[in-house]
């Protein structure tokens, strides 16, 4: 048996929902919603294909307002390659806020985490495994491969910086670089660096009934997250709209002016959302078009579902200033 390994490097897990899961992006985010929070999420991309990706995440986050602090954590599991590769993380999160002045704020955050990733042989197949007849069902002993599992701990940190209508964020995540090798080398998973930032116009509109206005609640939230690890670059680009209780979105993913090669360009998908809100409860879908070269291979785009709940406390006696970015 002849068996080569490569060293390589990965990048994260993305979500097109990305506000959809706060605390995955940016660890500043524990507890702005200024009320206890719960989500579960999951994505399921290129379900057409046999090497699908599915991961699910949960995570809740609380605020402690006599210390103007947020404390989070979430657990994510994600599958490659019909379970192929599968990795599991659990980071805990800490955020504080910092009042500048009466219109600006201040949060920071840290997180650090506990990752697993395993690499399971025995769904794959190897060149001695194949004769003249076709695949042969003698397995290869596990003794001759690397070590399908590894453990590592993860750092990051995140700012954001916002007010009633404007927000940036800056997160930086894997600050430790982790070594995420099955063998005995070195493999360093690189920093990943992301920034976010939106505006919110509110635009309310006023509904005349039974002989008294009602104002609903209507606003329009440009919005543009960039982020790089290793030699991979990426940008979201695209507008949320807000009315009562029905939130909608369309975006594009990619950053058209780059070319790897002369007729490949950095394009991948354009992603459609609609969401409803049930008192505490709000349920948003999304899917990804794919506007790549991947879609002749018909792999069927990308899902993804949330579900958050926001438990809101009687009798507060100051209403908290909230981040302004897409969200119920």
């Amino acid at each position: 048996m002849a068996l080569t390994v490569f060293s390589s490097f990965s990048q994260d897990v993305q979500f097109s929902q990305f506000y959809a899961v706060p605390t995955h992006l940016n660890p500043a985010f524990a507890g702005s919603a200024h009320m206890s929070r719960g989500i579960f999420h999951q994505r399921v991309q290129w379900p057409a294909l046999d090497a699908r990706y599915i991961t699910s995440l949960a995570s809740t986050d609380f605020w402690f307002q006599e210390y103007r602090s947020g404390v989070g954590i979430y657990a994510m599991q994600d599958f490659q390659g019909q379970n192929n590769i599968s990795s599991t993380d659990i980071h805990v999160q800490y955020a504080y806020e910092i009042p500048v002045n009466d219109l600006l704020t201040i949060r920071t955050g840290l997180q650090g985490g506990y990752v697993s990733r395993t690499l399971n042989y025995s769904r794959m197949t190897f060149p001695d495994q194949f004769t003249n007849d076709g695949l042969s069902p003698g397995s290869v002993s596990q003794d001759m491969l690397p070590n399908g599992r590894n453990q590592f701990v993860d750092i990051g940190s995140g700012v954001m910086l916002y007010n009633d209508n404007f927000w940036f964020g800056y997160s930086a995540l894997h600050m430790n670089r982790p070594n995420q090798s099955f063998l005995d080398g070195v493999s360093r998973l690189p920093v990943k660096h992301a920034f976010v930032a939106g505006y919110k116009f509110l635009l309310n509109h006023s509904k005349y009934n039974s002989s008294v206005y009602k104002t609903r609640p209507f606003s329009i939230t440009p919005t543009v997250h960039y982020k790089f690890q290793g030699k991979s670059d990426q940008v979201d680009l695209g507008v949320y709209a807000l009315y009562d209780q029905v939130i909608a979105g369309v975006w594009y993913r990619g950053i058209p002016v780059k070319q790897y090669l002369p007729d490949l360009h950095n394009n991948e998908s354009m992603v459609v959302l609609f969401g409803y809100k049930f008192d505490n409860i709000s349920i948003s879908y999304s899917y990804d078009f794919v506007v790549s070269r991947l879609s002749r291979a018909r792999a069927a785009g990308a899902h993804e579902l949330n579900i958050t709940y926001l438990h809101k406390r009687k009798n507060r006696k100051k209403p908290m200033k909230r981040l302004p970015c897409p969200s119920f």
